[in-house]
């Protein structure tokens, strides 16, 4: 055999994902799996198709610390608080968690469960343990906001960050780029709003229209591609000025602060996700096993409920489509990777994969250190051409 190493399971770190499906309106670029809100009684079935699954699950985490969990959506402030509570002690009962784990919980402005306060919302979920929130504010400009569906103006998206951060002192907010309509000056503004929270961490993402969205099917007239690039180079000097290192292609932090769960699946390391449409990936000594739960929250509440599969589950070896799936996560890291981290979560010889590294390094898209691979400021600008590198032959 080309390749004699096993999966290394057990130095693996674990996370959970939650998703909490529901939305007030789908937005034209989203093609996350969100759903429109109809009932308010879908909440209390969705809990319990959540639990259940976390009960029926069980043997996936056992022996195993969680190092981090993640709510997200979809809006998951959208969720009444007390269904929140109920999932917090089902999930304390079921699993063990790591010292300081990070507990995240996305949210979305203005959008609260109808039954709740802003402040009441964040204290009740201060109080349950969430540790860091992330807040989906997208631009500060009312123009730009409004051509990318977005129903909150910037005002109300001040407001509602001065409550969250009377509340929590480790929060993200989402901003993006290349949006309709935007310039170099109005992602200067953002940036300078940015800047007068003083938040731990902010993700910065370009604008890309991916199928199956309502920008898809009615494409909207973006920035060119000069004026993109000027904005993307004014994000990361600007940040960089202001105490924000860049870890990740769109992610940029405060000393310390970095979202230790996308670290997780940057790192590849393992992950449960529970609910509608979750992904997760475990590794077992002798392979990975990944899980995909169906996305339609009501099908996934009906199967759940009756007993019947609502999940698919594939198993694979050390291989070629291992080796992608590592780059696809580890070549957005800033820092690279360690080949004895690569060797123990692919279950792979590095010296056997030595072809495609050297093409990439040979490119000008990756470093190679005698521990380490590291991708280059040209790597990392141009992600796609490095990781098409390692495209599997045949992918599954």
């Amino acid at each position: 055999m080309k390749n004699k190493r096993m999966f290394r399971a057990e130095d693996i770190p674990l996370s959970l994902y939650i998703h909490l499906p529901w939305c007030d309106k789908k937005c034209p670029y989203c093609d996350f799996n969100s759903h429109l809100l109809r009932d308010q009684n879908q909440f209390e079935e969705y809990t319990g198709a959540l639990i259940s699954q976390l009960r029926g699950w069980s043997e996936l985490f056992k022996n195993r610390k969680i190092k981090t969990v993640y709510f997200g959506g979809g809006t998951p402030n959208l969720f009444p608080i007390d269904l929140v509570e109920t999932l917090f002690k089902e999930i304390h009962l079921a699993m063990d968690f790591e010292e300081d784990s990070e507990i995240s919980f996305e949210v979305n402005p203005l959008n609260m469960h109808r039954n709740s306060s802003i402040e009441e919302y964040f204290f009740g979920l201060n109080h349950l343990g969430v540790n860091r929130i992330s807040v989906g504010a997208q631009s500060f400009d009312d123009i730009s906001l409004k051509k990318i569906g977005r129903t909150h103006s910037p005002a109300e998206i001040e407001l509602f960050l001065m409550e969250v951060c009377k509340i929590f002192t480790n929060v993200n907010i989402d901003l993006m780029y290349g949006l309709p309509g935007q310039n170099q000056i109005k992602v200067r503004k953002d940036i300078d709003t940015l800047k007068t929270f003083n938040v731990t961490h902010t993700s910065y993402y370009q604008l890309t229209i991916e199928p199956g969205t309502m920008f898809y099917s009615n494409v909207p007239k973006l920035p060119s591609e000069d004026v993109i690039w000027d904005m993307y180079s004014l994000i990361t000097n600007e940040l960089a000025r202001n105490g924000y290192s860049r870890y990740e292609v769109s992610a940029y932090s405060k000393d310390g602060m970095r979202c230790q769960h996308n670290m997780n699946y940057w790192e590849f390391g393992d992950y449960i996700g529970i609910g509608a449409g979750a992904h997760s990936k475990i590794t077992k000594n002798n392979l990975m096993e990944r899980r995909i739960v169906i996305s339609n929250p009501v099908n996934y509440v009906e199967k759940v409920q009756s007993n019947n599969q609502f999940f698919k589950k594939t198993s694979h070896l050390p291989g070629a489509e291992v080796l992608f799936e590592y780059i696809l996560n580890a070549s957005r890291l800033t820092k690279g990777f360690e080949i004895l981290d690569f060797e123990n979560r692919t279950g792979l010889e590095f010296s056997n994969e030595q072809e495609k590294f050297c093409l990439a390094s040979e490119k000008g898209l990756i470093d190679i250190t005698l521990d380490k691979v590291i991708p280059t400021k040209l790597g990392l600008n141009f992600l796609n051409n490095l990781q098409e590198i390692f495209t599997p032959i045949n992918s599954y």
